[in-house]
């Protein structure tokens, strides 16, 4: 019996052993490919580029990394994954960003009579990016309408994104960040005068809310809120609405989760026009919130795009 009892223990003794070595292995592979991969610079263009690409439809997984570093090893994201409620807030934004760059151009290609223009008058507003900080990523607004704009020109709906400085009009003028809105609305005007075809005015913001009230999760796969703004302060804001009201249809028809709605603002203390005095089918998106990540907002630019087409598809010859 006793020398039963010694082979059963030798036995355990492999085991554990086995155990420490492949633990070991792993470690050291692991310790190995991140800091090879930590000091790997991935620029802007290339991120973009493969958002658009991959559409995402999953959550990046380790070997996507020899393409493209888009998540920090020791930090996964998608860790909040949950909804309290619908409850609309929106906070007007008075204080400058952090972030004093702006996003070039991924894919500066020429437009040949584009019917969508595509801007942001806060161009500096970013998503959650701890996990692409170590890459030199800081995703922004300005990423969401390179992806939107890819996704409507696949469409065929001709889309171009201002590119130039907001910050730099501010500057120009001796505005400050308030005045926001009137910097764009020049850029704006600078690119009617110079494609006379330009028939659709997109405004794409993210929300200050946090990630319960701008995200939603449908199939398994998040998605970041969308909630359009229209402001109340001019006589044909009613056009705006229409047009606003129309997309919005159609989102909450895909899935009414992912919508937040149509808030009309005025009044005291906000801007209520948001440059949509310009022409009656300029519109504000909040895209997301501060919360959401880079491939939330991509999930849902990729239902906007369909949205978009089905809404003034029907108007294009």
């Amino acid at each position: 019996m006793g020398k039963f009892k010694a082979k059963k223990k030798n036995k355990w003794h492999v085991v554990l052993i086995f155990i420490i070595i492949a633990y070991i292995s792993f470690r050291i592979t692991y310790s190995f490919l991140f800091n090879t991969l930590i000091n790997k610079y991935i620029d802007n263009s290339k991120f973009i580029s493969y958002l658009v690409n991959n559409s995402i439809n999953k959550t990046l997984e380790t070997k996507d990394l020899k393409d493209v570093v888009t998540i920090n090893l020791q930090e996964p994201f998608h860790l909040l994954n949950y909804n309290f409620s619908n409850l609309i807030e929106i906070k007007e934004e008075q204080e400058e960003e952090q972030t004093t760059t702006i996003i070039e151009d991924p894919n500066p290609v020429v437009i040949e009579e584009p019917i969508i223009y595509l801007y942001n008058s806060h161009q500096l507003e970013g998503y959650y990016s701890d996990y692409l900080e170590s890459y030199n990523i800081n995703p922004t607004v300005m990423f969401a309408s390179y992806i939107l704009r890819e996704k409507l020109n696949d469409l065929n709906l001709k889309t171009i994104v201002e590119t130039n400085s907001v910050k730099e009009v501010l500057n120009e003028n001796n505005w400050n960040y308030a005045y926001s809105y009137e910097a764009s609305k020049i850029l704006m005007t600078k690119a009617k005068t110079e494609n006379p075809s330009l028939n659709y005015f997109i405004d794409i913001h993210r929300d200050s809310s946090k990630k319960g009230q701008t995200t939603t999760t449908i199939d398994n796969k998040n998605y970041a809120k969308i909630l359009f703004v229209i402001g109340k302060d001019h006589e044909n804001y009613e056009k705006n609405l229409e047009f606003a009201t129309k997309i919005n249809d159609k989102i909450v028809n895909f899935n009414e989760s992912l919508s937040r709605g149509v808030y009309v603002k005025g009044g005291v203390g906000v801007n209520g026009i948001y440059n949509q005095d310009f022409n009656p089918n300029t519109i504000l998106i909040e895209v997301g919130g501060v919360d959401n990540t880079i491939e939330e907002v991509t999930n849902t630019l990729t239902i906007l795009s369909k949205v978009i087409f089905e809404s003034i598809g029907e108007n294009i010859a």
